[in-house]
Order: structure tokens, then sequence, then C-alpha cells
């Protein structure tokens, strides 16, 4: 793309999506960055697109993602759509040789991943994935512990997340069967718990096993969910529910030469050698559902991925084992729990 060598101009991004996470999330995270503007945004409501540019004056509003594409000279397209509309959107701005930041879950079926990794290759155009719980400032923390090898091989690790209901959004896309296996809790807060817990162990995972509740197969998709996901030198285990009584996050990092606790917003290091370290932060991993903050980080890293594609296929992998141990979690599910092999990058069925 060559981005790096010739950079006269701001990066010229569009919102595709002007829902909650957009105006809560996403917006607030771009006016924090230098070198990007978001031009245009895009909805299909008249009322969301009112508020798009009463909220960025001078933007330019489409009711179609179609028309924008025609009508805005772009470098990249923000997809906050519902995650139904994931796919249709990301390949649109492909199919106008757009990069492309979308929300999580990137995709819902191996086709869709399948021909969106093939055409974002071929095209060299980025495709990225808005994985910014890894920013949140108690997650990054832990990150860097293990980074810095103060735990050793990691060998086990859980994450917890715990919410009273499923969170509000402009459209009910929580709860709706799909081709995925369903749009519960474990396409909702289960792809961030994934793919933290793939980062804690920094290994290729091989196998994965699940129980939800309800049962899938049903009418109804899961409101709770629990994973277990094996590696060459351990095992990570997730738990989340929407029937908890109060919102909490939590998470447990064992290695053979130390651990991490964290609760909220509270997290504690012990090593083997006697050292004790913790620290508190000011925003709990329970508290909303935006996380501007952590977004921003994010939107940051897609900048770099467009002067570094590089960076992008790496994360472009990571929404691959996402979505592959949802789905394989879905029928482990059916299957009372039967342990499923992880197939690498390219030979999923």
């Amino acid at each position: 793309m060559g981005f790096a060598k010739r950079r006269p101009r701001p990066f010229r991004g569009a919102i595709v999506g002007f829902g909650n996470m957009a105006e809560k999330g996403h917006l607030p995270g771009w006016r924090t960055l230098k070198g990007v503007l978001i031009t245009a945004v895009c909805d299909p409501r008249a009322e969301r697109r009112s508020l798009a540019e009463k909220l960025l004056p001078g933007v330019r509003t489409y009711a179609s993602w179609e028309e924008l594409y025609k009508k805005e000279p772009l470098d990249f397209v923000d997809v906050c759509t519902p995650p139904p509309f994931h796919a249709a959107a990301i390949l649109a701005a492909l199919g106008r040789d757009l990069n492309v930041l979308c929300e999580k879950p990137l995709v819902g079926t191996r086709a869709e991943y399948r021909k969106v990794r093939t055409i974002a290759l071929r095209k060299n155009r980025v495709v990225y994935p808005v994985h910014n719980w890894k920013h949140a400032p108690v997650l990054e923390r832990a990150l860097q512990w293990i980074g810095q090898g103060l735990l050793g091989q990691v060998t086990y690790s859980e994450f917890h997340t715990l919410r009273t209901r499923p969170a509000s959004g402009l459209t009910a896309w929580r709860g709706q069967k799909g081709e995925a296996g369903g749009g519960g809790i474990l396409l909702d807060h289960g792809w961030h718990g994934i793919y933290l817990l793939l980062g804690f162990h920094g290994e290729r995972p091989q196998e994965v096993s699940a129980w939800t509740e309800p049962h899938p197969g049903g009418s109804r998709t899961e409101h709770t969910a629990h994973l277990q996901i094996h590696f060459s030198h351990g095992v990570a285990s997730l738990f989340l529910t929407w029937n908890a009584p109060k919102r909490h996050n939590s998470a447990r990092i064992y290695g053979e030469r130390g651990l991490v606790l964290i609760e909220d917003d509270r997290i504690e290091l012990r090593t083997a050698e006697g050292r004790v370290a913790g620290a508190r932060f000011s925003s709990p991993l329970s508290e909303g559902s935006h996380h501007p903050d952590w977004t921003a980080g994010l939107l940051a890293d897609f900048l770099e991925a467009l002067k570094n594609p590089s960076l992008a296929r790496r994360a472009l992998e990571e929404a691959f084992w996402c979505l592959e141990i949802s789905l394989l979690a879905y029928a482990s599910a059916r299957s009372r729990g039967r342990r499923m092999k992880i197939p690498a990058p390219g030979r999923s069925e």
C-alpha cells in the first residue's frame, strides 16, 4: 500500500453503522488521534444520520454503503453495524479497494472468513478486528508481565465475565439465532475472552470443549457458557453469563514461576522469587459497554497496521481463532461437552 512512504494528508475514514458503539466508543476514540479524519457516516436510519451530523459538524452522511463508496474518497471504513451485516459490509469495502476496521465478531461463518481473508490478501488490504479489551489498563499490565517472562510458561488461566442481562443496543441482534449457531453471550462477550486467553498462553490452541445454557439447538440463544481451551502446555477456562447477581470480571493466570490475580479494577503479581506487585485502576473491567479509552488504543494500532500490513495479518489470524473456537464450542455443547480439535488456519472445514 505504501502509506508509510506517502502520507502528505491524514487518513480519510467513514463509519458504517452509527449505533451506540460507534457513537460512544469509536467516535470519541477517533477524536483523540492525529493523522486521521472521519469524513463520512453511513446509517440507514435518518435519526442516526442526524445525530452524526450534530456530533461531527461538516460530516457527510449516507443511507447506504453503496452510495457512500460511490461518492466518498476514502482510505478505510470503520464497520460498526450489527454483527449479521459485518461480512457484507467488509466485502463491499474490499470490493472498492478500501481497508477495513470491524467490530467483533468479525464474521459469523467459516465461509465468510475465508472469503474476507482471500480478498484482503489478494488486494493487499488491511482487515482489522476490534479486539479492544487488550487495551484495558489492567489487562495491558497482565500481558506486559507475561511478556516480560515474570510468570514463566503459562500453564493455566481463567477469565470470568458476569453480567445481569444482555447489553442493550439500538438493534436486537443479541439473542437472535444465526448461522454461527447463536447470537448469545458466546458470540458477544465470549469473543473478547477467547483472544485474551490466547494472549495469556501465547501458543496455538489445540482443542476446545464447552457447555452452554440453554443447550444449543433450542429456540433460545445461550445466556451462560463455559469453555475449556487446551494448549500444548496448559489449559484455559472461560465462564460467561448474563444471569449473574452483579456485573463483574475476574481472571487468574498461573505460570511455572508466578501468578497474576485480577478482580475488575485490581491486579496482583506474585512470583516464585518472592516478588509481589499490584495496582488499582480507575476504570473496572465491568464498567460500561463502549470503552472509548480502550478503543482509542486499538484505533492507533489500526492506523499503524495501515502503514505495516504484517501487523494486520496477525490480527486477522487472531480473529480466525476466535471464530473457530466459538463455532467448535457450539459443536461441543451440542455433543455433551466432547473435546473438539481446532484446525490450523486454512484447514478448517
